[in-house]
């Protein structure tokens, strides 16, 4: 209690001086405790330091006087005793005396005064124990049988511990350093891996250091170890090799190369060494060899030859199908196909063994039955009209072919970066503008417009061959054409979901020209569009010229400046409306002049100026049902 409060006082950051009083009252039991207590505290002392220390160090604050021993002196002796109890002057002894040094018995012994009878005993026990288990694997002592057991007396305690003493004194005399062995007993447990590797470079150098001072003969370094060393040594060389079945494999390797006398037959590996050569060789192998300048150039002609006719017979392979063999997987027991070319698995039935099975079938049920695949080759070769729309009606698989979609001509609109886009990414069939796509296309070709703006410069586009032009037929709205200049149509076609308008950015500068202008006997039916021309001064649609016209559906006309109209036709012209509606437009909705012949079905006339004007007697127009009665 005392020590602990006098930590409390000497607590962190104290800075001024402590006085550490004890009361303790006289002729009381804590005169005893305080003797004790100090007893225990120099033996405590005594013990961490070995015994090397001087008498004055442990003396309580000069109760005794005794006097200092000699600093040069170490171990136990009479003085350092006499201070530990507190007995100055036993006898009538001189302090300056010269003291002799205790032997360990005595100093046992008087250990033993301080410590309680039980204490006493079960340290004399533990010391029997350790005597007996080094006995145990001291092969020099002769134990006694278990007739021959006598009561254990103090004398037998004695002697063993005797023993006990003797073969730690042995083993003190020839280890050098004990933490040799703790440090090989603590090697098991798990440490970080520079722990490990430090501790083993320190064992090292302790046993080179252990060596040097033994030496390498067998007799010192047996007489080095102690009796539990021994005993594990003899295990390791008696009987671990009878249980060992790397040592039995070794033994039999060892006892197969001194008993077998090995004949080297020279021809033999030769002429194993020629086969494994021509093996390679025809495995397609690259053979590393030194030949004879001379026949360089017939081998590598030989090599050429040989890579070129592998190579032939991989790409016939390719093409017969016959790199693909069929196995069965090992979980499921379903059928797969394997390349043995390439190595590729697959479940489907491979494209080129479909192909062979379809060019069978078409050998033997002719041309109705081809591949489609080839058939699209085939109609690659033919202009898409006349020639591959006659091929088409031949049946429907030829049909199919000649509609392929790989024919289509796509138009990338400007939402997807058209303008910009790099020529290599814009793909086969694949075009800019409409106007690139027009100029790239052949007569009966198909151009298809995907949701989006489209934007046509001025002058605009002239149609002069057969073709159509593809929207959203459901909404026209999606698929918007932006058109400066004008369509002008010289020959048939088609046109679906598409709006065709002016553009909604101000320039300051007005078109004077129509949307769409059907001439020289051109004829477009269209169906579902829509055409919107505000913005400008002329008129919407017009249709002139002989036979000029066509049929059209759903079709909306709007945005005819006052002066124009928003559907003209003129010379001859003809055309037919169905379910559709002209609206908006400032001038006159419909003029027909020249011999021009209309026809109205369903159609709706919505906030024009004049609905339709008449110029001469000539003119026709027939079914003229609208919305609004006029």
């Amino acid at each position: 209690m005392d020590a602990q409060a006098q930590d409390r006082a000497h607590r962190i950051g104290q800075t001024r001086e402590v006085h550490i009083y004890r009361m303790v009252t006289e002729h009381s039991i804590e005169e005893n405790i305080l003797a004790k207590a100090k007893q225990k505290r120099n033996l405590d002392f005594l013990v961490m330091d070995e015994g090397k220390f001087h008498a004055a160090s442990v003396m309580n604050n000069g109760e005794h006087g005794a006097e200092e021993d000699s600093g040069d002196e170490e171990g136990f002796t009479t003085g350092k005793l006499r201070n530990i109890f507190g007995i100055a002057n036993y006898g009538g002894e001189s302090n300056h005396e010269e003291e002799t040094a205790l032997s360990k018995d005595q100093i046992e012994s008087t250990m033993n005064m301080l410590e309680d009878e039980d204490d006493v005993k079960a340290m004399q026990s533990a010391r029997k124990e350790a005597a007996d288990e080094l006995q145990e694997f001291d092969e020099s002592i002769q134990f006694k049988q278990d007739g021959d057991e006598t009561d254990t007396t103090d004398d037998s305690i004695g002697k063993q511990d005797k023993v006990a003493k003797k073969s730690k004194k042995k083993k003190k005399k020839v280890v050098p350093d004990q933490k040799v062995i703790d440090a090989r007993q603590i090697g098991g447990d798990d440490k970080d891996s520079t722990k490990d590797d430090d501790e083993e470079k320190e064992l090292e150098k302790e046993f080179a250091n252990w060596q040097s001072k033994v030496g390498m003969d067998a007799t010192k370094i047996n007489d080095s170890l102690n009796p539990l060393e021994l005993y594990g040594l003899k295990i390791k060389e008696s009987v671990d090799p009878y249980f060992s079945p790397y040592y039995f494999a070794e033994r039999k390797k060892l006892e197969e190369a001194t008993n077998t006398t090995i004949e080297i037959d020279l021809d033999e590996i030769e002429r194993m060494k020629i086969e494994e050569e021509q093996r390679a060789f025809e495995d397609g192998d690259l053979l590393s060899t030194f030949p004879d300048p001379e026949a360089l150039p017939r081998q590598r002609q030989l090599y050429s030859r040989e890579k070129a006719r592998l190579r032939a017979e991989t790409i016939k392979r390719k093409l017969t199908g016959q790199n693909w063999i069929t196995k069965i997987d090992e979980l499921s027991k379903k059928p797969f196909y394997f390349n043995i070319d390439t190595g590729e698995a697959i479940w489907e039935k491979p494209n080129v063994l479909q192909m062979l099975e379809a060019n069978e079938a078409a050998r033997s049920g002719g041309w109705r039955i081809l591949p489609l695949k080839l058939l699209v080759s085939i109609m690659e070769c033919l202009v898409p009209f006349p020639d591959r729309n006659q091929c088409g009606a031949t049946c429907r698989r030829w049909h199919e072919a000649a509609t392929d979609i790989s024919f289509v001509k796509h138009v990338w609109p400007v939402e997807m970066g058209a303008l910009a886009m790099n020529d290599k990414k814009i793909g086969k069939n694949h075009f800019r503008t409409i106007a690139d796509a027009i100029s790239a296309a052949v007569p009966g070709d198909t151009i298809e417009l995907g949701d989006g703006h489209y934007w046509v410069q001025y002058p605009g586009l002239v149609v002069d061959i057969p073709l159509r032009i593809i929207g959203d037929e459901v909404d026209p709205s999606h698929v918007v054409v932006e058109l400066s200049g004008d369509i002008l149509w010289k020959n048939c076609g088609w046109m679906e979901g598409v709006t065709i308008r002016r553009p909604r950015i101000a320039t300051g500068i007005a078109s004077k020209s129509d949307i769409l202008r059907i001439e020289s006997g051109g004829r477009l039916d269209l169906f579902h569009c829509i055409f919107d021309n505000h913005g400008s001064f002329g008129n919407t649609v017009s249709m002139i010229g002989n036979n000029s016209g066509g049929r059209w559906k759903k079709a909306s006309i709007s945005g005819g400046d006052k002066s124009k109209s928003g559907l003209l036709l003129d010379d001859n012209a003809f055309a037919e409306f169905t379910d559709c509606e002209i609206r908006d437009n400032a001038g006159v909705g419909v003029t027909c002049r020249g011999a021009a012949v209309i026809s109205l079905e369903d159609c709706r006339f919505e906030r024009n100026g004049v609905d339709t004007v008449v110029d001469d007697d000539t003119v026709s127009i027939s079914d003229y049902n609208t919305a609004n009665g006029h």
